[in-house]
């Protein structure tokens, strides 16, 4: 079974989330902050990261570029309120697989949760 992380800020985000993932047959954790989600993936094996960028203790790239730098090179899908940010350098130069505005369509997540954890493991360019 494959180990999804969702980290928002957002309860609801949280639950809404989860509980979809968690129907497609992921095994499915989830964190409310940076430390929180940091702290997990140095716990755990994920296969796949669903990251907000704003959260209250950090921001979401900076969550990213401290799990790049413990090894894990998995899948990581940005989603966040924030249209603006995609074509943002940081955030094209950030490894990542996929960049989603919410609000999200659930069956468009379901499937770029797909092909992510089908795709080839992330290298330079994910």
């Amino acid at each position: 079974m494959k180990r999804l992380l969702i980290v928002d800020d957002d309860p609801n985000i949280r639950l809404i989330f989860s509980t979809t993932l968690k129907r497609e047959g992921y095994e499915v954790l989830t964190a409310s902050t940076g430390l929180e989600a940091l702290e997990l993936v140095l716990q755990n094996k994920f296969d796949l990261i669903i990251l907000d960028i704003k959260m209250p203790d950090m921001h979401g790239l900076e969550v990213l570029s401290l799990i790049r730098e413990s090894g894990e090179n998995l899948p990581v899908i940005i989603c966040t309120a924030f249209e603006g940010m995609k074509d943002d350098f940081v955030v094209k130069s950030s490894n990542i697989f996929e960049y989603l505005v919410k609000p999200v369509d659930l069956k468009i997540l379901n499937a770029l949760v797909r092909r992510a954890l089908s795709a080839p493991a992330c290298s330079k360019n994910c």
